[in-house]
Parts: structure tokens; sequence; C-alpha cells
């Protein structure tokens, strides 16, 4: 039957994929939370590659079910950007550990904001020759523009594995929040940089201009400040409306106003041509800074699960998806409308140059920062070598970049799209599993455990003390990207993740 019944009119076919979502979902949070029981401090699996295995997986029965051909579909990066991003970033800024992100605010921003710019011109211009000089037919050999829109939305960042494995093992808090800070950010400045490319005139013939890349960096400039600067305002709204006019309010008034409040500055600030994504994360900011401490203690603890929820549900159904959709994209036995081919060679040296373009901005901008840290107390805060190679290895590349892909436009499209998803597959199953090794072998601290009361680290004696305070939590999802506060801050001799260290009451 084409309904389930008459009187919802619901399609049968979208209510089995949606039941087999809903499945799947909850096999990933069942397993996930099992994982961490076989999980140590030399090898760690994350929820990324479950949900993208079980994805992959349940695809297999429906290679060549005619519906099957509809589940990939272009209209999903409409889904990921307007319903599914916009919990993650808000939980992540909502949930921040405000201490150390501020603390390394100027150096996340060196390594979002400018790291972004130079890896985007490094793997398009590379890209670009390549094509000239005939050695990869995926890009346009004759026009900039493409190579520098790849080359944009191959900077977007996504390391969730290795953000659960240095949350897990409890790295040094400087380490951590360089790694979740930018990629935070990072996330938001490849989008805007790709958008900005992609409003770049269409010509087989088009380079770029000294006045064309000026009005590039005026419009990434104003666009970024614009972004955050509405997030703060909605911030700001937010703090005052709970602390003025919501008194005695019920917990669950209070979360749907903080979390409508959220969303609307995400669709304000894309609305008006602004990153909605830098919006919310700095609004979530502003509101865990202030609004936060306006509203009830039910409320605040009802809210904060609830970000997390939400957060963890769009990531867990986004990698998930990914999976579903591997088999469409790289084979060509299931049935497509849209048929798509694999070009080897530019796989292979989009890899290679997505990592040279990744040392290209994290090894001067290390060391420039460390340069400027002359004092005896700076240099305490002066990057390593060793965290500054972690960070250069955990460039895995996400849901973001694949999302990107499917608005790429021109007849390159179907070589960038299984080209993407071959370099997702590649950074998140093998780069992503292999981080606690290198963890290991580079003799990193894990295992930190921060004082909230002054600041002061100590180490754990064992793997199982670190892991000590997620034993009552298995059967609780934990989300796949491990946020700051919990993996950052543990106050000694409790069972749980304590509050951001760096928060300050509002009002």
């Amino acid at each position: 039957r084409d309904k389930m019944a008459s009187d919802d009119g619901v399609d049968s076919h979208t209510a089995a994929l949606t039941g087999i979502a809903v499945t799947l979902v909850l096999i990933c949070t069942y397993g996930g939370n099992l994982m961490q029981r076989l999980n140590n401090a030399y090898w760690f699996s994350s929820e990324t590659t479950l949900a993208i295995f079980l994805g992959f997986c349940s695809s297999l029965p429906f290679c060549g079910w005619k519906p099957f051909d509809h589940v990939f579909t272009e209209e999903f990066d409409t889904i990921f950007f307007l319903y599914l991003l916009p919990p993650i970033i808000f939980e992540s800024g909502y949930d921040l550990n405000q201490k150390d992100f501020f603390r390394n605010f100027a150096a996340i921003l060196s390594f979002a904001v400018v790291g972004t710019v130079i890896s985007t011109t490094v793997m398009g211009a590379g890209l670009f020759k390549l094509a000239q000089a005939g050695m990869i037919t995926g890009i346009n050999g004759t026009s900039t523009k493409e190579a520098m829109k790849f080359g944009s939305l191959m900077s977007a960042t996504d390391p969730v594995a290795t953000l659960a494995v240095l949350g897990s093992l409890n790295v040094e808090p400087q380490l951590y929040s360089l790694v979740f800070g930018e990629s935070v950010l990072n996330d938001a400045v490849a989008i805007v940089l790709f958008q900005t490319v992609h409003k770049l005139p269409d010509s087989d013939n088009f380079a770029l201009t000294w006045a064309q890349t000026g009005r590039i960096v005026a419009t990434f400039t104003g666009v970024g400040l614009g972004s955050i600067i509405i997030g703060v305002c909605f911030g700001v709204f937010a703090a005052v409306l709970t602390r003025k006019f919501l008194r005695d309010a019920h917990s669950h008034s209070e979360v749907t106003i903080i979390l409508a409040i959220a969303y609307l500055s995400f669709l304000v600030s894309d609305a008006l041509g602004f990153s909605g994504l830098m919006t919310v994360f700095f609004c979530g900011v502003m509101m865990s800074h202030y609004a936060k401490y306006n509203i009830s203690d039910a409320g605040r603890e009802t809210c904060g699960a609830v970000a997390r929820v939400l957060a963890y549900l769009s990531e867990t159904v986004l990698f998930i998806y990914f999976g579903f959709i591997i088999l469409p994209t790289l084979s060509a036995s299931c049935d497509r409308e849209e048929k798509y081919e694999i070009e080897w060679s530019f796989v292979f040296w989009t890899f290679v140059l997505a990592n040279v373009a990744r040392a290209a901005h994290i090894v001067p901008i290390t060391l420039l920062l460390n340069a400027s840290k002359r004092s005896s107390t700076a240099k305490k805060t002066r990057i390593s070598m060793k965290s500054m190679f972690v960070m250069w290895f955990a460039g895995l590349r996400g849901a973001i970049a694949f999302a990107l892909s499917l608005t790429f436009e021109g007849p390159s499209k179907r070589f960038v799209i299984p080209c993407v998803v071959l370099i997702i597959l590649i950074t998140n199953v093998i780069l992503g599993q292999a981080t606690a090794p290198l963890l290991h072998l580079l003799k990193i601290r894990t295992g930190v455990i921060v004082n909230e009361e002054d600041g002061n680290e100590s180490l754990a004696s064992s793997y199982a003390q670190r892991t000590e305070s997620r034993a009552s939590s298995y059967m609780q999802p934990t989300p796949i990207r491990d946020r700051a506060t919990s993996s950052l801050t543990v106050s000694s001799g409790q069972g749980g993740a304590s509050e951001s260290a760096g928060s300050v009451r509002g009002g």
C-alpha cells in the first residue's frame, strides 16, 4: 500500500525509513555506551565510527530498492543546515568551558579564521594547478572559482572522533580547548568562505584579481563580525528577559524561552545574510554566562539536558545518514537518478593537499603564537610541539564538508561528492581510531583532573580512575562530540562532570 492508513496519510516508505532511523539511533546509543567499557588508554572507538558502520550495514538490503533512490537527496543540505546543525553548535556554546576557551581565544581565533583561509587557498591553488596540468579531471582547470569552492568545503574540519578520545582520556585542558574551539568556529568560517566564493562571477576563464580579493576579505570580515554581534545581542536579550520578566516560571517555560531565542537568533542571522552558526554559538555562550543563572535550578538542569540530547540526536542521525548513503554514492550497482564517478587520482591528491594545507597553517601560526609569549608567565602557556602535531592530526572531515558538497554545482559535482565521502571515511575511520595510540606514542599527558577552586591540575593514577566518573552513566546518551564542560572540568571527589569553571553568574 502507498499509505499506511487512509486517515493519517502517512507514506509507508517514509514510515519504514523513519522506523529504521529510530531503531539505528537506539542501537547506536546503547552500543556506544557499551563500547566505553572496552575503550582504554591505548585504543578508543568512538560512536562516530559505530554510527557510520550501522548506517552502512543497514543500507545493504535496500540496494536496488526503488525508494532507496530518493534517500540520497540534495535536499538533505537544507535539513542539515536548518534543523540538525543549529542544536549541535548551540550546545557547544551553551556547555562551553568558558575559562579555557577565552584563555586560548586568540589562538583559537587564529587557527579558525586565518588558518581556514590559508587552508582554502593552499588546497584551491594546489588542485587548480593539478587540474591545469591534466593530473586530475575532477576540478575545472580553466577557472579558479571551482577549485577555491572545493578548497573551502574541504577546509571544514569536524574532529568528533578525536574530541571523543581527547575528552574521555582527559588530556591537557589547553590541547582540548584548542581542538574543540577551532572545530566549532572553523565550521562557520568555512561555510562563510564557501558562500562568499560561490557569489563570485561564473566564467570558465575566471581569475581572482586584487580588487576581488579585497572584496572577499571585506565581505568575510563583515559577515563574521555581524554574526557575532547578532549572537551577543540575542544572548543579552535572553538575559534581560529571564531576569526582569520571567519570575517564578515553570521549568518547561524557561527551557522553551531559552531554546526558542537561540534558534530565532540563528534564523534572523541567516535571513540577514550572516552566519547563523556563528551567531547561535555566541548566543549560547552569552546565555551560558548570564541567562542560565537567571532561571530556576530545575530549569537550568533541564535546559542543559535538553540541549545535550538534541545535539546528541542530531549528530547520531547525521553520521547514520552518512553511512546510509555511502553505498548509493560509491556503488554503481545501486540505481540512482544521478550518476557519480570516483576519480582515484582526485581522491589521492585531495587527501594529500588536505594534510599539507592543514600543516601550512597549524605550524606557522603555532610558532608565531609561541614567539609572541615572551614573559616567564606567558611561556608556560606556549603550545608544545606534541600538541601542535595532535592539532594537525585532528583535521578530520565530517558532515559540514559533505553537506556543502551536495550544494556544489557544475559537471564536476559527480566527482566531488564521492571524493568528499571517501575523505570523510578515511579520516574518521582510520585517523580517528588512531588518535589514542598517537597520544600514547607521543606520551601526551592524559587523566588530567582540574580542580575548580584553584585551577590546579592533577593526574589520575589509572585509566579506571579517569573513566570512573562515566561508570554511572553507561546507559545515558553521551554526545559523540564530547563536551568541553564534561571533559575539562572534573571536580575532585565527584562522580560526574562539574559546571564550567569559567561561568560567571549574570545579573
